[in-house]
């Protein structure tokens, strides 16, 4: 099994909210699940996409005591087509505006989890703004 590279760890006090969320909303599956700790998976086995979130009260948590987390952070997620995905977590119940594109080579769409993580899910398509500074 493969092992992710990195995996971004989200302080929140909503740990089953959260869960709940990535799981039935968004479709991930747990890797790893404790009362104060989950660890999810966005994608087959094959990919090492997971973010993790911690209770604020885990003992011996690299933020034991500190305060939970307070907005700012997007997570980018790479999905085969963004415009199929967004149809598919509407069919979830989940409020997911449509796809755009971006100038980077983006189309993608972003909702927001119950800590107040910000989630891109994106496919690539021509990047415009590459073209547009070399005119």
């Amino acid at each position: 099994m493969a092992h992710p590279d990195m995996v971004p760890l989200i302080i929140t006090d909503a740990l089953d909210v959260v869960r709940a969320f990535y799981v039935d909303r968004l479709g991930a599956t747990t890797t790893i699940e404790m009362d104060t700790y989950v660890q999810l998976r966005f994608g087959d086995i094959e990919h090492t996409r997971e973010l993790a979130f911690m209770a604020p009260d885990q003992p011996g948590g690299p933020l034991a005591g500190q305060p939970t987390f307070a907005g700012g952070l997007v997570v980018s997620v790479s999905v085969d087509d963004a415009d199929k995905y967004q149809e598919v977590l509407v069919g979830r119940g989940v409020d997911a505006p449509e796809p755009t594109d971006k100038p980077w080579g983006w189309r993608s769409f972003t909702v927001t989890d119950p800590a107040g993580v910000v989630v891109d899910f994106f496919h690539e398509i021509a990047n415009t703004a590459a073209k547009d500074a070399q005119s």
